[in-house]
Order: structure tokens, then sequence, then C-alpha cells
């Protein structure tokens, strides 16, 4: 590919991505329509749609960023493309352009970034990709073992666990990664080391802040906002 190709290809991921996104709010209100009207079965379909909606999400954002005007050579793309998983891509994609700042094997600073990014990707990205396969394989109450054998419990109850809550903390937090990732593949010697920490501030405050959220006070949330307008 040459660069006019790939920036053609980041164009084109970004309306998929916006596009996502407007599909994200319409996918929250609806689910939020069903919370009011206690529709508990209309809630969980949508629920595992809202998780599929991620992972799709997720996957748009990653090709986009991959292909950053001016970022990778084609060969990079190619390699980073070619890994078994989403997740490995991420990983590779993160470890080839912090290769641009500097050595994280060496440099201890930009070692201990390495490592947090790393496990951002990994509860973000990779675990919801791995309930993302199980529901696309129309495992939606009961996963099974990879060989198909017998049932996975661990898994089966992750995909009970699933609600509007969880999957929506998913969209805020793979928000921040890509702003960290993007500034570190359009600006490494500058950018991401300018936005780094005011991006890591922000995401620890999120988290801090969404810990306590659950189903329940949303949808007493609702309810209540609910009866006003009524």
């Amino acid at each position: 590919m040459t660069d006019l190709e790939i920036k053609n290809i980041h164009v084109i991921q970004s309306r998929n991505v916006r596009h996502l996104k407007r599909v994200q709010k319409s996918m929250t209100m609806d689910i939020n329509h069903y919370l009011v009207r206690n529709d508990l079965f209309q809630v969980g379909i949508k629920t595992k749609l809202y998780s599929l909606l991620y992972s799709a999400l997720s996957e748009s954002q990653y090709t986009q960023i991959l292909h950053t005007p001016f970022g990778f050579e084609y060969s990079e793309i190619l390699k980073i493309q070619n890994q078994r998983s989403l997740a490995e891509s991420w990983y590779l994609m993160l470890d080839i352009a912090l290769q641009k700042v500097g050595d994280f094997k060496t440099n201890q600073d930009l070692a201990k970034r390495r490592t947090t990014l790393r496990e951002i990707i990994g509860e973000y990205i990779e675990k919801p990709q791995e309930l993302r396969n199980k529901i696309a394989h129309g495992q939606w109450l009961h996963a099974l073992n990879s060989s198909n054998t017998k049932e996975n419990l661990d898994t089966t109850s992750r995909i009970s666990e699933l609600n509007v809550i969880k999957i929506s903390i998913w969209f805020e937090v793979h928000q921040y990664l890509c702003f960290i990732i993007r500034d570190l593949i359009q600006s490494p010697k500058k950018g991401f080391h300018n936005n780094y920490w005011t991006n890591m501030t922000n995401l620890e405050g999120f988290l801090l802040e969404s810990k306590n959220w659950t189903i329940e006070e949303r949808m007493r949330i609702l309810k209540l906002n609910y009866d006003n307008r009524n």
C-alpha cells in the first residue's frame, strides 16, 4: 500500500467509527427504555447486541489507528494485522509504536507505561473479545469450552453478568486507550509524552467514579426521571 492508500483506509474507518458511536448512543437509549419498562427479556437481548457492538467499534478503531497517516510502514501494518487475534494485534501495535519512542527494555518509565497499557488491552479488549466470540457463535446463555465438549461455567457466569453499565464503562475506557495509542503513533516524541499523564489521570478518575455504578441505581434514576416527566 502507498501512503495515500493508507490514508484512504484511515478516512473510511473514521467514518465507520463515527457511525458506530451513533449506533452506541441509540442502543443505550433502547436499553434505557426497556429498563424503565422492566422488560428484562428485551434488556437481555439488547445487552448481548450492545456487547457485540462494543467489539465492532473496538475493531473499527483498531483499523483506524493502525492506518494513521504517516504512522506505520506498510510492512509494519502487515505484521500487526497477521497476528492470531485482535488482542495480539493491539499488543504488537503498541510495541512497534513504543519502539519509535525508545527502548522499553532499558527505559524504566517506558516499561511502566507499556505494562499499564498492556493491562488495559488485556482487560478491555482481550476479555470482551472472548465473550464476543461466544455470543457471536450463539452461546447467549451457556458458554461451551473451546472443544465444545462441556460448559465453561466461568464464561457462562461472565456472560450472565453483562449489563449496560459494564459495557458502557468498556466503551469509555476504550476511548481513553485510543487517545493514548493515537498520540503514540502520530507524535511519539511530543504528543505521547505531553498527553499521556492527562489521559491516564482522567481514565483513573473515571474508573474510580464508575466503580460503584450499578444497574439497580440506573433503573432507579431512569424511572424517577420518567415519573417526573409524566
